[in-house]
């Protein structure tokens, strides 16, 4: 007989009836060996008294299994009807007929287990989610920290200069032979796939450094470049300035849009057409020019939108008394005083570091 073939009422009620058997009979012997002087009056049946205390741990252990497995289909058989009408029970019902002692008692039952399923799915999303973020975070400390080159005739400040979040976007400058390129790169979602990618168009950027073509050429060379990788919702800026100094050369696929400030206010240099870069079909470059000596040309990714909950008009209206009040000097000036303008309008709205995930360009013509 195998015993493993039984149910699991069944075998609990068999090891119970088999321990209080032995149980019982133990006892029974003891108190024959400690109470030597009890002996049957009249010296009759002897054998059926010696027997007694066998039967009577048959009997009890025979009492205690049945009993425990009547017990146990009683307890499997309410847990099967709850486990069957609670998926009836709403969590929100007002009804006057499930308002009954039994019902509340299954709804009650019904919020725990719900209550417990979502604690147990929050942390198993958190502990993957600080997994991702780790691993994102390792691969881009392996872009190297940015190092600006002077350029003749251009000032031209970045932030950040340090990669400090997993979540951080990607700004590069290149140098060139009549002026420079310069290059924004951010995504809708971060993770392991997005830092990757960034890696990437580092890899890719860091081959076209040491370059002597111009400005318009090296954008041109780029745009081919990305299209060798299929990048899904890429928001990217591409953009050089070079011989022509009041012309600016980009390619801008991104909801913000470049911001122009000069003396007599902003002016909104509008993207190519897009809100993120697509991978099948060539871009034809876009040019905007009045550039004039001692214009700042404002580069920032989404981002800023995203993290702010505003849009590029609110954020336009936001910083036009605030800059010609404040009249910048340099793009050093300017970058700072935009960053100050963007931590103030995110502790307004109560977040706790909203420029750790921002990335700026500020370009300023100087000749």
């Amino acid at each position: 007989m195998n015993v493993r073939k039984f149910r699991i009422r069944t075998r609990v009620s068999l090891l119970i009836a088999v321990l209080s058997f032995f149980l019982l009979f133990a006892l029974f012997l003891l108190s024959e060996f400690a109470f030597e002087h009890f002996k049957n009056p009249a010296n009759n049946n002897f054998i059926t008294f010696k027997l007694l205390g066998l039967y009577v741990s048959l009997a009890f252990a025979g009492f205690i299994g049945g009993f425990t497995y009547f017990i146990l289909g009683y307890i499997y058989q309410i847990f099967h009807r709850v486990a069957t009408e609670i998926q009836d029970i709403q969590l929100d019902s007002n009804e006057e007929g499930d308002s009954s002692e039994e019902a509340d008692f299954l709804r009650t039952i019904k919020l725990s287990l719900f209550q417990a399923q979502n604690s147990t799915d929050f942390h198993v999303e958190a502990t993957k989610s600080q997994w991702e973020e780790g691993r994102s975070l390792l691969i881009n400390k392996l872009l190297p920290d940015m190092e600006l080159q002077k350029v003749n005739g251009w000032d031209i400040s970045i932030f950040p200069s340090l990669i400090r979040s997993a979540n951080s976007d990607y700004v590069q400058i290149i140098q060139t032979r009549d002026g420079f390129v310069g290059l924004l790169a951010g995504f809708v979602e971060t993770g392991i796939t997005e830092s990757a990618q960034k890696l990437f168009i580092h890899g890719l950027i860091s081959g076209l450094k040491e370059t002597q073509t111009t400005s318009k050429d090296l954008i041109e060379k780029i745009e081919r470049a990305l299209h060798s990788l299929s990048l899904s919702q890429l928001k990217i800026s591409v953009f050089g300035l070079g011989e022509e100094k009041d012309k600016l050369h980009f390619l801008h696929f991104m909801d913000m849009p470049i911001f122009q400030f000069s003396n007599d206010g902003i002016q909104v240099i509008e993207g190519t057409g897009d809100d993120s870069w697509h991978a099948m079909h060539p871009h034809e470059l876009s040019i905007a020019d009045g550039i004039e000596v001692g214009d700042f040309l404002v580069w920032s990714t989404d981002r800023a939108l995203k993290e702010l909950g505003l849009t590029s008009f609110e954020i336009m209206e936001e910083f036009v008394d605030y800059l010609l009040d404040l009249n910048p000097k340099s793009s050093r000036e300017m970058l700072l005083a935009i960053a100050k303008k963007l931590s103030a309008l995110g502790k307004a709205k109560d977040m706790l570091s909203p420029l750790n995930n921002l990335s700026i360009i500020v370009v300023r013509r100087k000749l």
